[in-house]
């Protein structure tokens, strides 16, 4: 796996070429992006081949849950954004699954399915590949109706989707927070992993784990290195992101807050390696 700076642990919101030589001086490989700062480029692909760090990942630009007219109006918007997606050179985008909902998930469901594929349809004229992931922490599920919050239930969606650029943004936090196992991953195909989230959780039990409060890989209680071996195990060689929310990281210098991250990164994969 192949590490990648995420710009939430960051402080000061850092623009994409600040980022960029950041990511080059603490050893990053890549760099998730924003696609509007893609877009606004007149050479798209510069500022990665200036610094030699590659794009990673970059988020789903469109609210998918809007109204019809909506959603079917902004695909044009996810239109231009592939094109710049795919210029740069980065291929993965991401965007995530409510654990529950309001109404009947049946219903929500169709909807889901329906509109991903529009996306997925979309996608696959610029060779972007679509990455869902699902929501793990227990108190996320304490309101409204079941949806979606395993892995396995995550690739049922997938496969019901049934597009050949859709897979999964693994995320250690969630997979973790949702009883994940070893063998799961263990079990998937790596073209099936589009992105991987690389965190870890805070030493406490899990009905007062948050989403909120995650540690740095290696400082927590995931099995991280065990995590880091299946997906070696499969095959998977594309981008690892460590997504951290909160202020503790973003409090340090930004070069100093990214080499922090790295070289805890870095301690796992090596006893991943051993």
């Amino acid at each position: 796996m192949k590490l990648a700076l995420n710009g939430l642990i960051l402080g000061g919101q850092p623009d994409l070429q600040t980022r960029l030589a950041i990511a080059r001086e603490a050893g990053y490989e890549g760099l998730d992006i924003a696609i509007d700062e893609i877009a606004a480029l007149p050479d798209r692909r510069e500022p990665f081949d200036r610094h030699g760090v590659e794009p990673a990942s970059w988020a789903l630009p469109i609210p998918w849950q809007d109204d019809s007219a909506t959603f079917n109006a902004n695909l044009a918007t996810l239109r231009r954004a592939c094109q710049a997606a795919q210029a740069a050179g980065c291929l993965q985008c991401m965007t995530w699954l409510p654990p529950t909902v309001p109404g009947d998930p049946s219903q929500f469901r169709r909807m889901v399915v329906e509109r991903f594929r529009q996306i997925a349809d979309v996608m696959a004229d610029y060779d972007v590949r679509f990455g869902i992931e699902w929501i793990g922490p227990w108190h996320t599920r304490q309101e409204g109706n079941i949806f979606i919050y395993t892995m396995s239930q995550t690739l049922e969606l997938v496969g019901e989707i049934d597009r050949p650029n859709v897979g999964l943004l693994l995320d250690s936090w969630h997979w973790f927070m949702a009883g994940g196992t070893i063998a799961e991953i263990e079990a998937l195909k790596p073209q099936q992993v589009v992105h991987v989230h690389f965190v870890d959780a805070p030493d406490k039990p899990y009905e007062q784990q948050r989403d909120n409060e995650r540690e740095i890989p290696g400082h927590g209680i995931i099995d991280l290195v065990g995590f880091v071996k299946a997906l070696d195990k499969i095959g998977y060689r594309g981008f690892g992101s460590v997504e951290i929310f909160g202020d503790r990281l973003p409090q340090l210098p930004p070069l100093e807050a990214a080499r922090k991250v790295k070289a805890a990164c870095d301690e796992v994969i090596a006893q991943a390696a051993r």
